[in-house]
């Protein structure tokens, strides 16, 4: 069999990110020390996918209400009364500058009513914010105010305000907020939260096997953070003994809500996803790069094509340029090829499903972030124009960060991996 090639049929369409190098895989040690089992002894999910596919943020338009939340603010109580309410806690997968580690997935959160201070401790307009305390320290002065230490979700509730923006006071960052912090007001009038210091709470970070140690939770950012870090629903995890110029402190009042942030934990690595090729077109369908596909999507057949892939990498070309055979090619060890979907939890807190399937002569990968109610959001997608595979993928359990993709197996331009890199966005590379 010739030697074949895919360099002029691939069209990539990254939804999130650019084709990079497949990175390294900073938890890999921790994640075989974790005791992870290999993925094709567990009980396969069943995903049943409602509503459209949520756009990549990187693709997103800017929001309609997005403004600039800096401007003149009007004299008001030094408490401000936030009522008892629904918080939707968190960020959505794939959100810019989310860690889903720490930031939970869309958490719905009833709160009861609470006051919190208007202005970082000591609540007062004339004097620069309190810094350089451990939080016991400020959550003694918050005593002494006749106050208390802020729980981390009526943090949030604070600044997200009535409408759940982003950022306090709008739904875009508005850098002029760093500079003066005491002209940006959240929804429900309090000023300066993520503007341009950290905030200690009283709540703590749980912990993660071989992730994360117990800490405190820490909210808002500083001055010179990124965008991105001023997001309400960004966490820290610090140890309560730190002190810096950088985090400060604002007291609330009133019985401490109970609620708490839950750490998500190790789930097994790959699990089969068994979910129907009319599924898998009705997401593609409200995928706008992927509307191209046009016909029937069906899916490779397993074991047959798996064998069309290891046999296809047999035949390679040789110094001269002449096709030659090679010894019998075969997956790597504790490696299970495949052309299921599977869904994958590369990291806790991230479940992605991806995909691999033909469309008339067209074959494609596409990986979606799975969203809390069985929604979807394109993180990465490979499209394969003219040719129609099939395509295996192959994974290890013991690998959290990356699997392999082929239509000839580790054959150079006809193979590739996807991979979940540490600024946690998927890309799917060629070789």
């Amino acid at each position: 069999m010739p030697t074949r090639t895919l360099a002029a049929a691939l069209i990539l369409l990254l939804a999130a990110g650019v084709a990079g190098g497949a990175g390294c895989d900073r938890a890999e040690q921790q994640q075989r020390q974790a005791g992870e089992t290999r993925a094709d002894g567990g009980a396969p999910a069943a995903p049943a996918p409602s509503g459209k596919v949520l756009e990549a943020a990187e693709n997103e338009s800017p929001a309609a209400s997005a403004r600039p939340q800096a401007g003149a603010v009007p004299a008001g109580p030094a408490r401000i009364e936030i009522p008892a309410g629904k918080l939707v806690a968190g960020s959505t997968p794939g959100d810019k500058g989310r860690d889903p580690a720490l930031e939970p997935a869309l958490l719905d959160v009833e709160l009861g009513g609470f006051t919190i201070d208007r202005y970082l401790y000591p609540n007062d307009p004339a004097q620069a914010p309190l810094t350089g305390v451990t939080r016991a320290r400020a959550s003694e002065l918050c005593q002494q105010a006749g106050g208390r230490l802020c729980t981390e979700l009526e943090w949030e509730r604070a600044c997200k305000g009535p409408e759940g923006t982003a950022y306090a006071g709008g739904a875009a960052w508005d850098p002029a907020c760093a500079k003066a912090p005491a002209s940006c007001a959240s929804g429900f009038g309090v000023l300066g939260m993520g503007a341009a210091l950290r905030e200690w709470t009283a709540s703590d970070v749980a912990p993660i096997e071989n992730l994360q140690p117990k800490a405190a939770a820490v909210r808002g950012a500083t001055a010179s953070a990124s965008g991105v870090d001023h997001r309400c629903a960004r966490r820290a995890a610090v140890d309560p003994g730190a002190s810096g110029d950088d985090i400060g402190f604002r007291c609330c009042h009133g019985a401490p809500n109970a609620a708490s942030v839950p750490s998500p934990q190790w789930q097994q690595t790959f699990r089969r996803a068994e979910i129907g090729p009319q599924q898998v077109a009705e997401l593609l369908a409200s995928v706008p790069q992927l509307r191209d596909l046009g016909g029937e999507v069906s899916f490779f057949k397993e074991p047959d094509d798996v064998n069309v892939v290891l046999s296809r990498g047999r035949t390679r070309l040789s110094p001269s340029g002449t096709p030659a055979l090679q010894p019998e090619a075969s997956a790597p060890p504790n490696t299970t090829l495949t052309t299921s979907p599977l869904l994958w939890n590369p990291v806790p807190g991230e479940e992605v499903l991806v995909v691999t399937g033909k469309s008339d002569e067209d074959s494609f990968i596409v990986a979606f972030l799975k969203l809390p109610g069985d929604r979807y959001r394109i993180a990465s997608s490979l499209l394969l124009k003219g040719e129609p595979g099939p395509i295996a993928l192959g994974f290890n359990g013991y690998v959290r960060r990356r699997l392999a993709w082929a239509t000839c197996w580790d054959c150079r331009g006809e193979s590739g991996n996807v991979t979940y890199r540490d600024d946690n966005r998927v890309v799917i590379t060629q070789k």
